[in-house]
């Protein structure tokens, strides 16, 4: 069956070459095609954010409340992702597509920074133009190009860097060297993972250009990008290395032991979710590419694009051994931004452009059945991918919560109050969607440190009258419910997701706040 259908793309595409060959003979035509593709691409994109079902995310809405209070640096992350957020609702408004618009635009970067990069290694403009399109059909590269987060930034700038230290390599051109260094500069202010880049670039040049290491344009490349370190550090010095050590804490070094299950349960999970970012359907072209690399048949080119891939995921290994509580699947997915060029280079040598593209297709149109479950609910997809396994999940409801705060506030007997909760994803939220958008709080009752704990909090409204409205998962204790004078009312608010609950908030409207000795339990 599957021989019958790449027999029927082959036949197409040969087809469409035929017929369309005056037209595909130009390269100025195919490049005016190219570009409308990726144009549409990304009104389609635009037009999604702003009429679909998906609401904003939680790190979506902290970043934005980042951009009203720039800053050097940030608890958890460097700035760059706040400036971005700064100009865009500049232009666009405190809005969702205001934010989203980053991640779109990135997208389409990441699309035309493959084309590219694939151009600039193997001088071949197919394997260029199949590299871009293959962007839209990896999941590592499709959540970034629509939910604005660091690791937007992080992917685009890792690009960046791949292109520019190539070409320096071959031109050793000063200019190149720096913009080099401006892309992995840029990389650091989005997140500091890029530093991982460093040790991959040495250990390509150590094996295939170590006359590199003579090089002082090197270090000035390298030096360069280290310098955008130096507001972050100025801003850490200040706020007593909070960002170092939040660090520190995320790479489990604070972890004294974990159990052999949990241990087993961390790597599986690992290892599972970069086949589902990396997309199980190319896993034969994987296996392929790395079965030459270690027979050593793998070109310059390809080997200077999977390696720092190759040594993030390793580096990560580790930290599933130490962290108790859990891998995040995106960690290397970063590092991975090459791929689509390998893949495309690896078809077009090899004459298999017809099983990447059904396989691309394939893909494409998984990711976006998995965005949109809802829709194929009339057909009974809830019995293959329930609501408590549908990713997007935890982004509908926020509006009908915040409109149920606001209906509580138009009743209150006093404009005196303020709103908050102990988890900053709910206050982030509900900061967005708020009508007036009104700084909201976090009362931080021994979690985790988080940006809020930086900022003036609660504390500023004790002992002056004011009502609180308290929203949380889970019951208020009774420690908080003692820092008010009384309870004045109390509603909930179930959020359903595709017929089931995801969410049940507990809503405590409390009078005349009296004061709260917040505790940070750990970075």
């Amino acid at each position: 069956m599957i021989k019958r259908i790449r027999l029927y793309i082959r036949c197409l595409f040969k087809l469409i070459e035929e017929k369309f060959s005056f037209f595909f003979s130009s390269r100025y035509s195919i490049f005016i095609v190219f570009i409308a593709l990726h144009f549409l691409i990304t009104i389609l994109r635009v037009l999604y954010v702003q009429h679909g079902p998906l609401e904003i995310d939680s790190e979506e809405a902290q970043y934005w409340i980042w951009s009203r209070h720039l800053q050097l640096s940030y608890y958890s992350k460097p700035p760059l992702i706040a400036y971005f957020n700064w100009v865009s609702t500049s232009i666009f408004g405190d809005t969702l597509i205001g934010i989203r618009v980053n991640a779109i635009l990135i997208g389409l970067g990441v699309a035309v920074i493959c084309y590219y990069l694939a151009l600039e290694l193997f001088q071949d403009w197919k394997t260029a133009v199949i590299a871009s399109f293959l962007t839209y059909a990896m999941p590592f590269i499709w959540v970034p190009s629509l939910f604005f987060t660091t690791d937007s930034l992080l992917l685009l700038f890792w690009l960046m860097s791949l292109l520019f230290f190539w070409k320096a390599l071959k031109t050793d051109s000063v200019k190149h060297w720096i913009l080099f260094g401006i892309s992995f500069g840029l990389g650091i202010i989005s997140k500091y993972t890029i530093l991982f880049l460093i040790p991959g670039l040495c250990a390509f040049i150590l094996l295939n250009h170590s006359h590199i290491f003579r090089n002082r344009k090197f270090y000035m490349g390298i030096e360069i990008g280290l310098l955008f370190l130096l507001p972050v550090l100025v801003w850490n010095i200040k706020n007593d290395f909070v960002s170092f050590r939040h660090v520190q804490h995320l790479s489990g070094a604070n972890d004294v032991s974990v159990p052999i299950k949990k241990i087993i349960f961390n790597l599986s999970e690992y290892i599972l979710g970069q086949i589902a970012v990396l997309s199980p359907f190319f896993a034969v072209f994987y296996f392929k590419i790395l079965k030459s690399w270690i027979r050593k048949q793998l070109s310059d080119e390809v080997l200077y694009l999977i390696l720092p891939g190759i040594l993030v995921f390793i580096a990560f290994l580790p930290v599933a051994f130490t962290r108790k509580s859990g891998v995040n699947v995106n960690w290397p997915m970063f590092a991975y931004g090459a791929i689509p060029v390998v893949l495309a280079h690896w078809a077009v040598v090899k004459k298999k452009t017809g099983g990447l593209a059904l396989m691309a297709g394939t893909s494409f149109m998984l990711l976006l059945i998995i965005s949109n479950l809802w829709v194929f609910d009339r057909v009974g997809i809830q019995k293959i991918i329930p609501a408590e396994l549908d990713p997007t999940k935890k982004l509908t409801g926020w509006q009908s919560l915040a409109q149920h705060v606001d209906s509580l506030k138009a009743n209150m007997p006093d404009t005196r109050y303020f709103v908050f909760s102990n988890s900053y994803h709910i206050s982030s939220e509900l900061q967005f969607y708020l009508d007036k958008q009104p700084t909201t709080y976090v009362l931080n009752c021994n979690n985790r440190m988080n940006q809020f704990s930086l900022w003036p909090g609660v504390e500023q409204f004790a002992n002056k009258d004011y009502y609180g409205i308290y929203i949380s998962t889970a019951p208020i204790g009774d420690e908080l419910k003692l820092s008010f004078e009384e309870l004045n009312s109390f509603t909930t608010r179930r959020i359903l997701h595709r017929g089931a609950e995801t969410y049940n908030f507990k809503i405590y409207v409390l009078k005349d706040f009296k004061g709260f000795d917040e505790r940070n339990s750990h970075y």
